[in-house]
């Protein structure tokens, strides 16, 4: 059974979201939901399209919501010009629990901890919806002096996928790393690295074997 009105890149995004939400990898997430990794990569790497219900339900399962979670676009107002330029979007904020660059992410239940950004503002950075944003303060130092203690890290949760050199967030290890990728398109690997030199670069990996959470597309830095 497939869904005709199933918005395949939303389900990508979602179930990336909620990966990074529960600290799960691909990997963990195949085993939990009785399912072949290889098939879970695909679906998130977006080269599956229109995966089955029954997997579908296995992997809501596993997550623990509902295949309309999954698949139905929702609550994600999109950053814009014009009338609404002067209203407020909010970002959910996740706080990391980080040691040498490693982050976990804990969602703050309470609206208050929200980042609230200016719409017209939001728009010249991301047409990302809002609800595929995540704002993340640093307590590593793996980053410094690019990203310092107390910094807050806006992530784009859809940019799953390094195309491009950049900050990342990815799942490494049973937790979270905020990592600098350089990606090599010849060999199609990627070398992770720290920006502060006391820690040095992690091996090269395929580009099909990273688990992104998302890009770091802005920097808010304390003065």
């Amino acid at each position: 059974m497939h869904h005709g009105l199933m918005n395949d890149t939303h389900l990508v995004s979602e179930l990336r979201r909620r990966l990074a939400l529960t600290r799960l990898s691909q990997k963990r997430l195949a085993t939990m939901a009785g399912l072949n990794e290889t098939a879970v990569r695909d679906i998130i790497a977006g080269r599956s399209r229109h995966p089955r219900h029954d997997t579908l339900q296995k992997l809501a399962n596993a997550l623990d919501c509902t295949v309309a979670d999954l698949i139905d676009e929702r609550g994600g107002p999109v950053a814009r010009t014009g009338e609404d330029a002067d209203a407020f979007l909010l970002v959910a904020r996740y706080d990391p629990d980080a040691a040498q660059g490693r982050a976990s992410l804990v969602h703050q239940e309470h609206g208050a901890a929200d980042f609230a950004f200016q719409a017209s503002w939001l728009a010249t950075l991301t047409n990302t919806p809002v609800n595929q944003l995540a704002m993340i303060a640093m307590n590593g130092d793996g980053m410094a002096p690019t990203v310092s203690a107390g910094d807050s890290l806006l992530v784009d949760l859809t940019e799953w996928s390094p195309g491009a050199d950049g900050i990342y967030v990815l799942c490494r290890d049973g937790g979270l790393l905020v990592k600098r990728l350089v990606v090599d398109p010849m060999r199609q690997q990627v070398v992770i690295a720290s920006d502060n030199p006391v820690y040095p670069p992690l091996d090269p990996v395929p580009v099909t074997g990273l688990d992104l959470v998302g890009r770091v597309i802005w920097i808010g830095h304390k003065v």
